[in-house]
């Protein structure tokens, strides 16, 4: 099983504007430079190949510490049951 942390930052994208030639454009949008944590594993079945990879992931506003990745890792144990592991 593979796992990673990651942040993401939930500005919006601003994918087009319009300006007269020569003038530069000015781009609005509030600046609420609010996060998301996302944890993910991806795992494998090597007792069951036949049932492939499978990919979990957890969403968090804000950013994890160590009791919560904890906790992430404590629920993700419910779809890699240790038995089928080896």
């Amino acid at each position: 099983m593979f796992f990673d942390e990651s942040g993401v930052s939930l500005l919006p994208e601003v994918l087009r504007t319009y300006a007269p030639r020569g003038r530069t454009p000015l781009l609005r949008h509030r600046l609420n430079w609010k996060r998301a944590g996302m944890a993910a594993a991806l795992g494998h079945h090597a007792a069951d190949p036949e049932r492939g990879p499978r990919l979990c992931f957890h969403l968090k506003p804000g950013s994890y510490d160590t009791t919560s990745l904890i906790d992430v890792l404590e629920q993700i144990k419910t779809f890699y049951p240790v038995s089928r592991w080896c």
